[in-house]
């Protein structure tokens, strides 16, 4: 991939380069994942018509998840949408922040409304995954993993809401930034990747705190991988754990042309 973007240099305009760029991770994605899962470039609509920026990769269910629209870029239902990666060429301070930031508002998107599933045995309701964001460079612009994971951790800071937070920073051929945590009484460290698991750990130590109960011994802390060459290798692992541990409802069109008609029920064999 890094061979790919050094060759794509030679495209003269900047946009057609970004778009280069861009392409080598879809075309990757496409080749590896599962069927299941869907990539593409373009934007995510909300059943209010409420459209995201355009995201440099979209990865989406394939399955169900119909394209609303389908050219140089494409435009999906936020509900059939797993998450995001932003893709940049020289990872700055100032690239970081925006990339954060765009991922921030498309995850302010996301619905939580419940969806119907309903199986031979029975009939449940159930809340969607929230999604994810991701950052992937693919080179450092004169700074270091180091500096970009106090970028990191001040605009998590500022963003607060751990909803929102982007999950994973990839810089190939260098390394990852996430959050990590650590079970301070069974003296082990594991992925903070979910962002389903964050929300749900940080919800539980503030519902402790005010009824005054003792907060459980777990530590959240951010992680910076220097991985050189196997950089890319652990990123897209990460990201098929990440997508397996997520569920999506099925993109129910009829909401968006009428917000009150009757909602869809999703059925599993």
């Amino acid at each position: 991939m890094r061979a790919e973007f050094a060759q794509s240099r030679v495209v003269g305009h900047a946009g057609d380069r970004g778009e280069n760029r861009e392409q080598i991770l879809v075309d990757f994605l496409e080749r590896h994942l599962p069927n299941r899962y869907g990539v593409t470039k373009g934007q995510i609509m909300t059943k209010s018509g409420t459209l995201s920026h355009s995201a440099d990769v979209i990865i989406y269910d394939a399955l169900n998840c119909p394209v609303l629209y389908r050219s140089r870029t494409a435009v999906l239902p936020v509900e059939g949408v797993y998450g995001i990666i932003e893709v940049k060429s020289r990872l700055s301070k100032s690239e970081l922040l925006d990339a954060m930031n765009k991922i921030e508002t498309f995850k302010r998107l996301a619905p939580r409304d419940l969806f119907l599933v309903q199986t031979r045995s029975y009939a449940a309701a159930d809340r969607p995954s929230r999604p994810f964001g991701i950052v992937l460079a693919y080179g450092f612009a004169d700074n270091s993993l180091e500096s970009l994971g106090e970028n990191y951790a001040a605009k998590c800071d500022d963003v607060h809401d751990v909803n929102f937070f982007t999950n994973l920073v990839c810089v190939l051929g260098e390394g990852l930034i996430h959050y990590q945590k650590a079970d301070l009484i069974a003296g082990r460290r594991s992925l903070l990747l979910d962002t389903d698991e964050f929300v749900d750990l940080v919800e539980l130590c503030q519902k402790k705190t005010r009824n005054g109960e003792e907060v459980d011994d777990v530590v959240l802390s951010i992680k910076m991988d220097s991985l050189g060459e196997d950089s890319f290798g652990r990123f897209f692992v990460y990201l098929l754990i990440m997508l397996e541990r997520m569920k999506l409802g099925t993109p129910d069109l009829g909401v968006y042309l009428d917000p009150e008609s009757n909602r869809m029920i999703s059925r599993e064999s």
